[in-house]
């Protein structure tokens, strides 16, 4: 067995190659790492063998680039690539197309005005980003909303695409517990990207929220000094900075 062990910087070295490989395809390496939410600096240690990702960190790399934790101990070249599930090809050849060109990848501070007397006003903060032609959203449920759920109970994931001058979003927490669809239109071109509309809760208990609200979006870009003053200035809005986009 001692025969097949890898020392640290073989891993490393391998792992910097791969990851030199895979981001060859991306013309911006700031872009890719905006992308990916991991700092430039930190990004090019990784690709000359020099550091190591945490695990949550090699996750998120293994993701955007659909790969796995093989890349860690053979060459691109000889891993073998998994068949793409069919329903890879209908989104990205029928939900994904403009979206790139509309809404910019960063976070996002949403305020969710509901009818609902009981609680009127949410605040949440969004995470929008790109991998190939898809564009996604995550964000995650205020504790306040879910007092006594964990983090990935409160985890919402969903693919973002546009129609005309509209965006539209398809989005649930894990399970597909309670479908939500929000449409949203850009409020002005001076306004940058500032969007307004609706969110649909498509969830099967009026207990959980179902109904329409006003929704509200402000963009942050990728600055997350100003995702963190919204924790202070608004309580419950950001629930998970660090899960969400942690800059390593």
């Amino acid at each position: 067995m001692t025969g097949i062990n890898r020392s640290p910087a073989e891993l490393r070295s391998m792992f910097g190659a791969n990851l030199r490989q895979l981001a060859r395809k991306y013309p911006s390496v700031s872009e890719l790492c905006r992308q990916l939410g991991i700092n430039r600096t930190q990004f090019n240690r990784y690709l000359s063998g020099e550091s190591f990702p945490r695990p949550d960190v090699l996750d998120r790399i293994c993701q955007f680039f659909n790969v796995d934790a093989r890349i860690l101990l053979k060459p691109m070249d000889e891993i073998e690539t998994s068949s793409h599930h069919p329903a890879s090809q209908v989104i990205d050849r029928f939900l994904t197309t403009g979206t790139e060109e509309f809404l910019a990848t960063g976070f996002y501070h949403a305020v969710e005005t509901s009818p609902h007397k009981r609680n009127p006003v949410r605040n949440k903060l969004l995470f929008v980003r790109r991998i190939r032609h898809c564009t996604l959203l995550r964000c995650y449920d205020p504790r306040s909303q879910m007092p006594g759920q964990s983090a990935p109970a409160r985890e919402v994931q969903g693919i973002v695409s546009c129609i005309g001058s509209q965006v539209f979003a398809l989005m649930s927490r894990p399970g597909a517990q309670d479908c939500r669809m929000m449409v949203l239109t850009k409020q002005s071109e001076q306004a940058g990207q500032d969007w307004s509309g609706y969110i649909y809760h498509l969830a099967a208990s009026s207990a959980q929220g179902t109904g329409v609200s006003r929704l509200k979006l402000r963009h942050f870009g990728h600055d997350l000094t100003a995702a963190l003053r919204l924790r202070r200035e608004v309580p419950h809005a950001l629930d998970e900075v660090t899960p969400t986009v942690a800059l390593t």
